[in-house]
Formats: structure tokens, C-alpha cells, sequence
């Protein structure tokens, strides 16, 4: 699919591949586009005139988010494609409604199909680039794996702080004890755009009276599939609730505490963190 065709692709994310522009598709995991050709030996053919090709981590590919957002008589739309002799448009403006826009379903937003004549109907096709979602997801799902494997090393008196560079307020951390490792992410009292529902999602502790963060605990010893579990409820925090990219975007601090003297630093570098 060619966003500059002459037919309109309705708005998503695509992927230029030697020269041509693809939408974007994840399956289970993995991120595709896809071909009614052959396009190269990459592509694997799929059904009887469909061709695929993974994207691997270290595919490097312009990637980009295509909108075309405008205005109809005063309201805000988006134009989604086209159809002989006009445009299907979308808004969520109810007073659209009295404009002749239906909804299918409650769900969904207000549809028309505005003729490519009408002088009322305004818009720009929008292309911002983005990052690659195939190595930041890959990314993630290796400091998941390196951040379960430092678990064992935030011991009794051990804390460590996994933050964003640019916000510190964007951060989990960690306290050992003999028997339990605790996890903490701060609500929106300190991070007000945080997606709590991403916390809940991931099966965080809500915060109460008693303790302003969500909180994890985790019962030592433990089985290396309850630390990965607690690994991926602190990334799905990192980057699900704060937004943040990616782990290149990360830096820690981690020092110990010992009875009666001062903190050590301590150094974790199996986190590939600097």
C-alpha cells in the first residue's frame, strides 16, 4: 500500500521499504508488512496472493503516522478515505449529528461521506515520524530480561532506582530485604499524566492512606518466572504508564545501606544502564 497513490490508505502507522510505503502490522508479538507481490526473497508468501515480511530488530526503516485532520463547518474532523465523488470523514463533535453524521455503533465515531467538491470541507494529509515500534519492543523485552536478572542482586539493604533521564519523577524503585523484594511507582500526585490503568492492568497496588505510590512485593526466595512477572509489571510502568520510549532513555542509582554506617553505592551493570 502506497500513501501516495492515488487511491487515500485510511490513517495508521507505515513503513517505507526500498522506496515504497507499507502499513504497518502487528501479529502476536511480531511487526509485519505485507504485499500482494513478491516484493524480494524477504517476503514470504502467505495464502494464495499474500506475502509478509517480519521485521527484525535491527531492520532500520523510516516509520511514520499518516492523519489527515481538518475542520467541516466549524467542527474538527478527520478524512479516513475516499469513495467515488468524495470523502468519508469522522468526528466525534456530536453536533454533528444535526450535519447528517450517523455512528454504527456507540463505540465508534460519527461518520459522513462529504462530497470532494464541498468548499466546507478543509484538511491536510499529516506524516510525523516516528520511532521504530519493532526495536523499541525488542529493546524493552531485553532490559525486561536484564532487569529480572539484577533482581537478584538488589539484596537486603539494596536499593536501586530505575528512572527517566530527562523526568526523574518517572521511575520504579526497589528496596531488598532477607525475605521480599518491594517495588514502588509513583500516582499522579507525583507524575500527572501517568496511565493508571496500565498500573491496574499490570496488577499494580493501588495507593491508599497509608502509602501515596502503587506498589509490587515479592516473597524471597523466588522462582526466576515470579521475578521476570515483577520485571514486566515495572517496565509496563516505565513505558505503558509514563511514556517513556525507550530503554535507551533510562538511568539508575543503586547504593546499600548497611546498619549503622553510610550508603555504598552499589554498581548494577548487568542492567545496561549508564
Amino acid at each position: 500500500m502506497n500513501p501516495n497513490s492515488d487511491r487515500l490508505p485510511a490513517p495508521g502507522r507505515f513503513v517505507r521499504y526500498h522506496g515504497v510505503d507499507y502499513r504497518l502490522q502487528q501479529s502476536v508479538g511480531k511487526w509485519l508488512i505485507a504485499s500482494n507481490q513478491a516484493v524480494d526473497e524477504s517476503f514470504t508468501k502467505t495464502g494464495r496472493r499474500y506475502f509478509v515480511r517480519e521485521l527484525a530488530h535491527d531492520d532500520v526503516l523510516d516509520c511514520y503516522d499518516l492523519s489527515r485532520p481538518g475542520t467541516y463547518r466549524g467542527m474538527p474532523v478527520e478524512v479516513v478515505s475516499d469513495a467515488p465523488g468524495g470523502f468519508w470523514v469522522t468526528t466525534r463533535d456530536s453536533r454533528s449529528v444535526a450535519e447528517g453524521f450517523e455512528r454504527t455503533d456507540h463505540r465508534s465515531p460519527l461518520t459522513k461521506l462529504i462530497a470532494s467538491d464541498d468548499p466546507e470541507l478543509r484538511f491536510t494529509t499529516t506524516i510525523t515520524p516516528v520511532p521504530m515500534p519493532w526495536k523499541i519492543a525488542y529493546d524493552w523485552k531485553l532490559f525486561t530480561e536484564r532487569l529480572t536478572d539484577t533482581f537478584r542482586d538488589v539484596t537486603d539493604r539494596v536499593f536501586l532506582i530505575v528512572h527517566a533521564a530527562a523526568d526523574p519523577r518517572r521511575y520504579v524503585q526497589f528496596a531488598g530485604a532477607p525475605d521480599r523484594l518491594d517495588a514502588e511507582a509513583p500516582a499522579t500526585d507525583v507524575v500527572a499524566d501517568a496511565d493508571e490503568f496500565q498500573l491496574r492492568r499490570f496488577e499494580w497496588v493501588a495507593p491508599d492512606v497509608a502509602q501515596p505510590n502503587w506498589t509490587s512485593s515479592l516473597r524471597r526466595p523466588a522462582l526466576t518466572a515470579e521475578f521476570a512477572q515483577l520485571a514486566r509489571r515495572c517496565v509496563a510502568a516505565l513505558h505503558e504508564a509514563y511514556g517513556i520510549v525507550s530503554p535507551d532513555e533510562l538511568q539508575y542509582r543503586a547504593w546499600r545501606e548497611p546498619a549503622g554506617a553510610a550508603a555504598i553505592a552499589v554498581e548494577l551493570p548487568a542492567l545496561g544502564l549508564g
